[in-house]
This record gives C-alpha cells, structure tokens and sequence, in this order.
C-alpha cells in the first residue's frame, strides 16, 4: 500500500492554522492535488477558536444553474466542523450530520464559512456551522456531532498510510492543538465574566 504524502504544513509541536497544515494532498477538502477537490483552507481564527474563512466556487461545484450543488455544500459544512475539531485537538470521525438549506446559494459570489464548537461530552464533540454572504444572510447552516477517536485507534488505522516521522508530526500538531485551544477557551471566559475561571 503507498503512503499518503502531506504537504508541507505545521511543523511537529506548531499548532495548526489550515486544514492542510496535517492533511494529505489529496484529500478532498483541503488538499491541494487534488483538481476535483474543493481546495478550500479550513483557516482557523484565533481570535475567535474557530474555523472562519471565505470561498469561491467553480462550475464544477454547480447545481441548478448559477448556484451551489446542495452536496458541495455539505461538504464544506461537514469538513470545516470536522476540522475545527482537529484545530482545538480531537480527531474526529462524523457522527451525524444536519443541514438546513436557507436558500439558494449564488455560486459564482464569494461566500463566508463559519464553523464553531458548542459542547464537549465523553468522547462526543458538537459543532455548528454557516454559510453565508457579506450581509451576513445565511444560505445554510449546520449541526454535527463527532466521535473522538483516542490516538492509539487513529494510530492503528492509518499506520500503513502514514510514515512513523508523518504520524509523529500530526500527533505533535494536535498536542499543540489542544494546548492553544485551553488557553482560547480561558481567554474567551475571561472576557464573558471579567475573570479567569479556574
């Protein structure tokens, strides 16, 4: 079996910025090989410890004329709250995933993607996620919930794809994942209640 290459991302114990920073080329959200793809940069917003970013589509992602296929969008919604996981420091497999299609949304405009954390449960995260244009009208939104797999499982099942120094790098990653993403959540409280819960 060959192994899967990575681009050149986060180096090992830099937390990540974009969903390419740990996958590989070919994946079908991120990665850059990959000309059916979307080839979006699930960004992460520091500021905010969540997944914000804009995108443009193509003709190939069209669906009745002039706008987005309903399943391209899905896509976007499923792999940028699969990724937030991963930038706050989870590996994740999709649970369930609920779409709500607002209208119809314009392919050949920008749009904006937001992706966002709502609750952590034994071995569940749930996330929420929009679509939506620069006056901040929603085209679709999403909600998701995740199984977190531990890292002796993605070990296992990715040992035949991945190179010992590549799932090294990745492992690293999310350690400093989910170090940046405590001190987020301990910046955000402090500014929701003036103070640093401990």
């Amino acid at each position: 079996m060959q192994k899967i290459e990575t681009p050149p991302g986060a180096p090992q114990g830099v937390p990540s910025m974009t969903g390419r920073d740990w996958h590989h080329k070919n994946c079908y959200g991120c990665g850059p090989a990959n000309p059916k793809g979307l080839q979006a940069d699930f960004r992460f917003d520091m500021e905010h410890g969540e997944v914000r970013f804009d995108y443009q589509g193509t003709a190939d992602f069209e669906g009745a004329p002039g706008f987005f296929h309903g399943g391209v969008l899905a896509t976007i919604l499923d792999e940028a709250q699969g990724v937030l996981c991963f930038h706050v420091g989870h590996s994740v497999m999709t649970e369930k995933l609920h779409m709500n299609y607002h209208k119809a949304t314009p392919l050949h405009s920008t749009i904006k993607v937001r992706a966002w954390l709502t609750a952590v449960r034994k071995r569940r995260l749930y996330t929420r996620a929009v679509i939506y244009n620069e006056q901040e009208e929603i085209y679709v939104s999403s909600s998701a919930s995740w199984y977190v797999l531990p890292d002796r499982l993605m070990r296992k099942m990715f040992q035949d794809r991945f190179s010992n120094d590549e799932s090294e790098r990745v492992r690293s990653i999310l350690e400093a994942n989910r170090k940046r993403a405590k001190e987020i959540r301990r910046r955000i409280r402090k500014t929701a209640d003036g103070q640093v819960r401990k």
